[in-house]
């Protein structure tokens, strides 16, 4: 009879280690860059809509802010030529996630790869997330206008599952720029030489 010894590693480890965990200060930081940081991105991404609209020739009179389900939203003038409208429905979702990938790739990811943490690893997760939200915003609001006006009251619309995907990639997209072995404590050696 053979018998077949089980490993002794399991093939998964979760494991809480000291590098991996957040201060309740790191946590409330966490909290209010999230916050601030989705506040900031619809803000640049409905500022640019202005600005585009406003360098067509609209008047600033003829602009109304007002809520598209739960999203913001600027109602243009019927006037506006395809062309320029195309261009100002892209701009705004184009725009915050240009500015979050700079945030992204200039002080996120250097920071990490410098000193690395958990909380600077959380941090960047975060603004490419919300980087990718607006991507994909961007480019549905521009490409499929109709659809993402439509889709824009339901959390479960082929629009937003679409926006999902993008955010789940550019979860992936971290996980493989910035890795958690990095984290790891490395000897007291091989810190003074960096």
């Amino acid at each position: 009879m053979v018998s077949i010894k089980s490993p002794s590693m399991p093939m998964f480890r979760f494991r809480k280690s000291k590098e991996m965990r957040l201060s309740r200060r790191q946590c409330i930081h966490l909290l209010l860059y999230t916050l601030g940081i989705a506040l900031v991105s619809v803000t640049v991404h409905e500022v640019a809509h202005i600005g585009a609209a406003l360098a067509f020739g609209v008047q600033l009179s003829e602009l109304k802010l007002g809520f598209m389900g739960m999203n913001p939203s600027v109602t243009l003038p019927e006037w506006l030529a395809s062309t320029p409208l195309t261009v100002v429905h892209y701009i705004g979702g184009l725009a915050a996630g240009a500015a979050l990938l700079l945030l992204y790739s200039v002080r996120l990811v250097w920071e990490y790869h410098h000193k690395p943490s958990f909380f600077s690893w959380s941090l960047g997760m975060i603004t490419i997330t919300l980087a990718a939200e607006q991507l994909a915003t961007g480019y549905l609001e521009g490409r499929y206008h109709g659809a993402y006006i439509v889709g824009a009251a339901s959390l479960f619309s082929p629009t937003n599952l679409l926006t999902y995907g993008w955010m789940v990639s550019a979860v992936f997209f971290h996980l493989s720029l910035c890795r958690w072995d990095k984290m790891r404590k490395r000897p007291e050696g091989d810190a003074q030489k960096t």
